[in-house]
């Protein structure tokens, strides 16, 4: 069990080292890409900036983007090509996003953030195994408060390079269960479940419940909950509270988060999402650590797999004795993705 372990790290280690070798050049071609010609705004009209550039059209950076995002999916069938038994036309389904960020606030100006993950789906597994590689902990990756929580903390301790290999058990009626294997915290092995499920209370209103539990070879247990609860949902809008706990052995303190988010979509191309938030210690009589209000724009421009956001936020954070702190992240995030 053990060697059968230990070759499916070796493995994963193999795919992250081929995928991971595109990533850092993203970085020096986004430093191009805001002083490009062919990507400025006063040669191009709007209907050609919101549409699908022509074959004849494209510039140096959809090439790029199509080759980083063809280097990605070869990985990924290579590695699925480890578990092959018998001949298979199916090819592997990979995906990745970056994000780059600068976020200053008051008193620190020098706050940038860089966020990667690379995922894929295997089908000579049946596609029910992943790979997924990040170099931060995605278990609150679908809520936009606990992103901002993360963000102004400057990244939890958790936010180290993970490698993991996921099994999907089912995916049906509203539940859903997943068991991933993986290296995170540097160097330590990682064992997590995940169980989702949705109610459907009434037709205003739905109730996900999404508990987890993992345990770190090095670091020792850990569990979280989470209560969500999704209301007045309209055809361009959505309001959602939020409930999280968390509680990891080696870090003592089990910590807890609350929050009030309003989703608005705009149009096709620009979302809104709004809202307030309070996290803090659970052991200390629900001690605050921090309580703030923000709001994120979100735009798709210059292509179909380029976003950028603009999000002020107001914070009161424990490190300044809770006084009133304004911020502002600005972030651009690229999706690869065949």
């Amino acid at each position: 069990m053990l060697y059968a372990v230990y070759q499916i790290i070796i493995k994963i280690s193999a795919y992250i080292k081929v995928t991971v070798q595109c990533l850092p050049l993203s970085v020096y071609f986004l430093l191009l890409l805001l002083h490009t010609p062919a990507l400025s705004a006063t040669e191009n009209d709007n209907n050609h900036i919101n549409s699908t550039i022509s074959e004849n059209r494209k510039s140096w950076i959809d090439y790029w983007h199509l080759d980083v995002t063809d280097s990605i999916t070869a990985s990924a069938n290579w590695f699925d090509s480890f578990f092959a038994t018998t001949r298979s036309n199916e090819t592997a389904q990979a995906s990745a996003r970056l994000r780059l960020g600068y976020i200053p606030r008051e008193t620190e100006f020098s706050r940038f953030e860089t966020r990667f993950r690379v995922s894929a789906k295997l089908p000579n597994l049946k596609n029910r195994w992943d790979v997924i590689v990040s170099d931060y902990d995605d278990a609150s990756e679908g809520n936009s408060a606990d992103q901002v929580i993360d963000d102004v903390q400057g990244g939890r301790n958790r936010d180290q390079l993970s490698l993991a290999l996921r099994f999907t058990h089912f995916i049906k009626d509203n539940k859903y269960l997943s068991t991933r294997l993986g290296l995170a915290k540097g160097a330590d092995i990682y064992l997590r479940t995940r169980y989702r499920r949705n109610f459907i209370l009434y037709e205003w209103l739905n109730f996900e419940l999404e508990p987890s539990i993992y345990y770190y070879v090095d670091n020792g247990l850990g569990a979280r909950l989470n209560l969500d609860f999704d209301f007045f949902k309209t055809e361009n809008g959505l309001w959602q509270q939020n409930n999280g706990w968390e509680y990891v052995q080696d870090e003592g303190d089990p910590e807890w988060r609350h929050s009030l988010l309003h989703y608005y979509q705009i149009n096709q191309s620009s979302a809104l999402i709004s809202g307030i938030f309070a996290n803090g210690l659970v052991s200390q009589g629900y001690h605050l650590s921090n309580k703030g209000v923000f709001t994120r724009y979100r735009l798709q421009a210059l292509r179909k797999w380029m976003y950028f956001e603009i999000e002020p936020f107001i914070h009161y954070p424990e490190d300044r004795a809770h006084k009133q702190t304004f911020g502002l992240a600005l972030r651009l995030e690229i999706n690869f993705e065949q």
